[in-house]
């Protein structure tokens, strides 16, 4: 009796312990297309390949960004370090640098297929 109850508690230790895990693997780093809508990024632009939609009629889609720049060209574009077309980012991002650099890394790997 005492060897099936010892049995028992240390399967659900072992399943414990597993669930545990796994839920520190799923909130794990950050959803950059989350911090792209929290952001407020999708008021200027969309990403049609992400399923992520602009109000505004002439928003730019940003869903092939990745074959033009590079992350770090990105990175100091989205900070105002960098231009396009002589101009600079219009809006100053608020996150933190690990959602900048979450975001900067999804937003680089849209590519043409």
């Amino acid at each position: 009796m005492k060897n099936i109850f010892t049995y028992i508690l240390f399967v659900l230790l072992i399943v414990a312990l597993y669930g545990f895990a796994f839920s520190f693997a799923q909130s794990k780093g950050t959803d950059a297309k989350k911090i792209f809508e929290t952001q407020k990024c999708n008021a200027c632009h969309s990403v049609t390949t992400a399923g992520i939609t602009s109000k505004k009629k002439d928003a730019v889609d940003l869903s092939t960004v990745g074959s033009t720049y590079k992350a770090d060209f990105l990175t100091k574009y989205i900070k105002k370090d960098a231009k396009i077309k002589d101009a600079v980012h219009k809006f100053t991002f608020k996150g933190t640098d690990e959602e900048m650099t979450s975001l900067v890394k999804w937003l680089a790997s849209l590519k043409k297929k």
